[in-house]
């Protein structure tokens, strides 16, 4: 039953957060590349990711708001994934406000008029949320990676006489901030996305509170960027390499019939830059992700 820490097998889980048209549903199904990502849908918004580009190739879906369904959902990705797939919730606000409102419509609400939740009833609704956040811990700690939209909103503390801006939060239930590894601020300008730790101090130790971040791969998970660069798993770690020199040697055994060449100015020719040579591990990680990109994008042919 007991295992060693360095061989307990754990996923990850954050939670996305930012305004309307942020990127944040894009971001959640490109941030990964192997496995499955399984989708439960609560905005009926899933399709709309078809056809964008760097979403993940394999990606299954379901739309529902019902608690059982989401429940049954969950120990079907149990049953039928694997470690290392990702499941993404979009979004958590929306059960939050669906389950909201159902128990204001069972104390008695009648349309467009709110009502206090009595005991009962307030019991209820953390129940079923308490259901739906250890479900989600539980994928974690089976290997899963979560990751938690939730929709960004202003929270106020007192009553209606005196109330106090107390700042951003998810619009969700707050225990489910204590279970993630990070909250995560989604922004966005023009084609540009960043992604900055906000609310509390995030667990992985390469992201700082407040700190800003590009929104890609390697930011939540540079490990996967490691392996995507040298072709080497993180987990072996006789293959991480030692230096930049050495990073550097990895990286044109692997892309120089892409480049054309195994020089620095060959790099510079095929992304048509002229970026000094990267001087570090993350900044030859960098660069095979541009070359990556390129690939994958090829600038259209002149007529």
């Amino acid at each position: 039953m007991f295992q060693p820490l360095d061989e307990l097998i754990t996923g990850s889980l954050f939670i996305l957060t930012g305004l309307a048209g942020a990127g944040k549903s894009h971001l959640a199904a490109s941030s990964r590349r192997n496995g499955t990502v399984w989708i439960l849908d609560t905005e009926g918004a899933a399709k709309n990711l078809l056809g964008k580009p760097g979403v993940h190739k394999s990606i299954q879906a379901v739309q529902t708001l019902s608690l059982n369904t989401l429940l049954q959902a969950m120990e079907e990705i149990k049953s039928h994934g694997k470690p290392g797939d990702t499941v993404v919730l979009d979004s958590i606000s929306k059960i939050f406000q669906a389950m909201r409102a159902h128990a204001q419509q069972r104390a008695g609400a009648e349309i467009n008029r709110k009502v206090d939740i009595d005991f009962d009833e307030y019991a209820s609704f953390n129940r079923n949320l308490q259901t739906i956040y250890t479900g989600l811990t539980e994928l974690k700690q089976a290997g899963f990676h979560v990751i938690i939209i939730g929709h960004l909103a202003r929270k106020y503390q007192g009553d209606d006489h005196s109330r106090e801006d107390i700042g951003l939060r998810v619009l969700a239930d707050e225990n489910i901030t204590y279970e993630a590894d990070a909250i995560l601020l989604v922004e966005r300008d023009g084609d540009e996305r960043s992604i900055r730790p906000i609310i509390k101090p995030p667990r992985p130790m390469h992201l700082q509170m407040g700190q800003l971040y590009q929104a890609k791969l390697g930011t939540l998970y540079p490990e996967l960027a490691l392996e995507e660069a040298f072709g080497a798993p993180a987990s072996e770690r006789s293959n991480r390499p030692i230096s930049p020199a050495e990073a550097e040697k990895r990286f044109f055994a692997r892309y120089s019939d892409v480049i054309g060449g195994t020089s620095w100015s060959a790099v510079q020719k095929y992304l048509g830059t002229r970026d000094r040579k990267p001087s570090t591990i993350e900044g030859w990680i960098e660069v095979a992700e541009a070359v990556r990109n390129a690939q994958a994008n090829p600038p259209a042919m002149a007529a």
